[in-house]
């Protein structure tokens, strides 16, 4: 299809694309660049854009500006007659002379990329006045061509509490109100609704297409009824305008468009693939592939060149291949159509995960640990799923075995009611099936207390001191049954400690006490450092503080000695409470500096709160930092709300009692500004603003590094009023990368974090 004007000329304004836009657009300019391929996944834009970018730069090619529909053309060879008619048209009378600069625009690549590329070359070497604009999820890779990545709008990402304020200049979040104003003018966004618009907008990806079409089911339905439909993947039946080309009209035509013409190794791969909610590394495509190594590597490579993969490169672990959701759901659909290779397919995924988390979980503990509990982290969700397709098979000392191996990232991470479920209910499937004695073989009872163990472990972590106990006993009755003394010691330190914990001192000492001596005559010295860590808590508790003290320096000892991190970190917590009770100021605080810097290392997050909270009071207390006491007594509870950890009733009276000192010292305002910037927070940034502290007697919470400029001045105080930089740009008549420059420098010599910090900061000075 030819046309004069660019396809589907647009009607609306467009949202988010401002700097691709312009990227565009000074391209198109220079004569030097003949021809531009926008290229990207299916929905996110890329003919909208280059409509846009045509209407901008009308003026700059007088010579004409056409477009070539190449997906309505009827196959390859009319899509290239329709290519040379353009070109005839600029041109109808096949006159050579030098001719004014013309525009052709050549929508929808894809699928005939390498038919139509050498004409491409042909013409664009015959006309020295002709530009050629293309769109598509391939590039034509011919000489000279400039490559313009189209990505989704970028989503807001996961927020705690959002507020208005914060979301509002987000693009997809942009997209998604306006275009559900479109159809619901009642529509805004507002305090009641951000949460859900946000959810909506981060599981869509921001992917325009997907947006645009789940704003038009405002049209029909509430804002959480559509929210709980998307979630329950109503997305893939999505369906649109009837003015827009066949492809973009839903969900559906879109998948099956992007991934017309791939070959059935290639789907098959995609569709193995798709079980990764998290994606795979290459090397996990290449085992769980059904192709040939080398049919692998060739079929990567073309998924990848048609944006149907993309390759997700990651800070500490491997680069993964991720999907979009509207690909991974129609892939799913494709592979479920086919029973007989659905079924081989998720028992490979799962054989594959069996394999990793037992080959991992002897590698969470020494001088690597960091490294696979990255890893582990990275696969949480694919884990999760290969968790249900085991339970689904009903084979359960496989089950049994995947479940304990996921112990420790489910406790480093913060995975604890999750957790908690699968041990429990694994553990009780487990009891059930082996009858009324609950099953007598060696190998199902040690998968049995390995689990009750774990689940132990796990209700110890949410603050379920009875409930650890319950389950630690279980542990210990079935570790006397198998009389593996080494496992059963260490059990019964855990039950002394959580009936501790639980209330119990007397009991819980004597069972540590004796659980330790257990423990040190076998030989297992990790085991009696942890049990040694567990009884200085009691001693501390029973005002003995020199036998608490040599416990605990015992125990780092050999913690340090055997790279136990998650444990060191933990004694080192306690070494800390235990100076900060014999007033030993500068003694907690080094303590609790190196417990907090071990548990970043590993990305702590369900100990990590305690720590945390025990930091802001040293802060409170001893450096004259109320400001950040406050923040990061927000970040912890803010963590909590997350794991589920509770915390027990006179450390919370405690920590309520220097909340209410805060807000009087404060002041309702700064403590408010304070407490957001801490719910801010995101966990890697927790520790960080613990180790930024000023040390007792080093200073003032905050200097100012160097004197605002008065543009920087004038700047701050609009930022301090609460405009946008869009908003300020506009008052100040300058460009809005000019005010995010200068919001920058303003937060660095401030020493401020946010644009809250800055209207705290600002107010202060004036």
């Amino acid at each position: 299809m030819l046309t004069d004007l660019p396809v589907h000329e647009p009607t609306t304004e467009m949202v988010g694309r401002e700097l691709e836009l312009t990227s565009v657009c000074g391209r198109l300019e220079d004569s030097f660049l003949r021809l531009i391929t926008l290229a990207g996944a299916g929905g996110v834009g890329k003919s909208r854009l280059a409509a846009e970018a045509a209407q901008l730069l009308a003026d700059t090619f007088p010579g004409g500006i056409r477009t070539v529909d190449l997906p309505a053309c009827p196959g390859p060879e009319e899509a290239v007659a329709a290519v040379g008619r353009a070109v005839d048209a600029y041109d109808p009378k096949g006159v050579l002379a030098p001719r004014p600069r013309a525009l052709l625009i050549l929508d929808g690549v894809e699928h005939i990329a390498a038919r139509l590329a050498p004409v491409v070359a042909d013409h664009l070497a015959a006309c020295p006045w002709l530009t050629v604009l293309a769109t598509g999820q391939e590039v034509l890779r011919i000489y000279g061509e400039q490559v313009v990545p189209v990505a989704p709008l970028p989503p807001p990402g996961p927020l705690f509490e959002p507020d208005v304020a914060d979301v509002q200049d987000n693009p997809a979040v942009q997209l998604f109100t306006r275009r559900a104003h479109e159809v619901n003018p009642g529509f805004a966004l507002t305090a009641e609704n951000v949460t859900s618009v946000v959810d909506i907008c981060n599981l869509l990806e921001g992917v325009p297409l997907v947006l645009e079409l789940a704003a038009r089911r405002l049209r029909l339905f509430p804002l959480q009824e559509v929210r709980s439909w998307l979630h329950r993947g109503g997305d893939s039946h999505l369906s649109g305008l009837v003015d827009v080309p066949p492809r973009q009209r839903s969900l559906l035509a879109a998948a099956e468009w992007s991934c017309r013409g791939l070959t059935d190794g290639q789907r098959a791969l995609l569709a193995r693939l798709a079980l990764f909610r998290q994606g795979a590394t290459l090397a996990t495509a290449e085992k769980i592939s059904p192709l040939s190594p080398a049919e692998t590597a060739a079929a990567i490579e073309e998924l990848l060149d048609r944006n149907l993969l993309r390759l997700d490169e990651r800070q500490h672990t491997d680069s993964r291949l991720m999907m979009s959701r509207t690909i991974r759901v129609h892939s799913l659909a494709v592979l479920d159509a086919d029973a007989e290779e659905a079924s081989v397919a998720r028992r490979v995924h799962t054989r594959h995960y069996q394999k990793l988390m037992h080959s991992l979980e002897g590698r969470f503990h020494g001088s690597e640990q960091q490294r696979w509990l990255r890893l582990a982290a990275a696969e949480h969700d694919n884990v999760l799923a290969a968790l249900d397709q085991v339970a689904e098979g009903g084979d359960l000392a496989p089950l049994a075995a995947l479940v304990g191996a996921c112990l420790r990232p489910w406790l480093v991470r913060g995975e604890l009611k999750a957790g908690l479920h699968w041990f429990d209910s694994t553990a009780q499937a487990m009891h059930e099936a082996g009858g009324p004695s609950g099953g007598e073989e060696e190998t199902d009872l040690r998968l049995r207390a390995r689990l009750h163990t774990g689940a132990g472990l796990l209700a110890a972590a949410l603050g379920d001191h009875d409930g650890a106990a319950h389950r630690h006993r279980r542990a210990v009755a079935l570790y006397k049954r198998l009389r593996d003394a080494r496992a059963g010691a260490l059990a019964s330190a855990r039950m002394g400690h959580a009936l501790f914990r639980c209330g119990d001192q007397a009991v819980g000492r004597s069972l540590l006490i004796a659980a330790r001596a257990a423990l040190e005559g076998q030989g297992d010295t990790v085991g009696s450092a942890e049990a040694a860590a567990s009884l200085a808590e009691v001693m501390m508790a029973s005002d003995q503080p020199q036998e608490a003290l040599s416990l605990l320096e015992r125990a780092e000892r050999i913690q340090r000695q055997n790279g136990e991190i998650r444990d060191l970190a933990r004694t080192l917590h306690l070494r800390a409470r235990l100076a900060w009770d014999e007033d030993d100021e500068a003694g907690a605080q080094s303590a609790l500096r190196q417990s907090l810097t071990l548990y970043d290392s590993i990305d702590e997050r369900t100990e990590l709160p305690a720590a945390l909270d025990t930091f802001a009071l040293l802060v409170q207390r001893g450096a004259g930092q109320p400001q950040r006491a406050t923040r990061l007594l927000a970040a912890a509870e803010n963590l909590r709300r997350r794991t589920g950890v509770k915390v027990d009733g006179e450390r919370w009276d405690r920590l309520q009692s220097a909340v209410t000192e805060l807000r009087s010292q404060l002041g309702w305002s700064v403590f408010a500004t304070a407490w957001v910037e801490g719910l801010r927070l995101r966990p890697k940034e927790m520790a960080a603003e613990a180790l930024a502290a000023v040390e007792p007697g080093q200073g003032a919470e905050r200097g100012e590094a160097a004197a605002l400029t008065p543009r920087q001045l004038q700047v701050a105080l609009l930022v301090a009023e609460g405009m946008t930089n869009r908003q300020i740009a506009s008052r100040l008549k300058i460009a809005e990368w000019t005010v995010v420059n200068h919001v920058r420098n303003v937060m660095r010599k401030l020493g401020c974090r946010s644009r809250v910090q800055v209207a705290w900061a600002v107010g202060r000075r004036r």
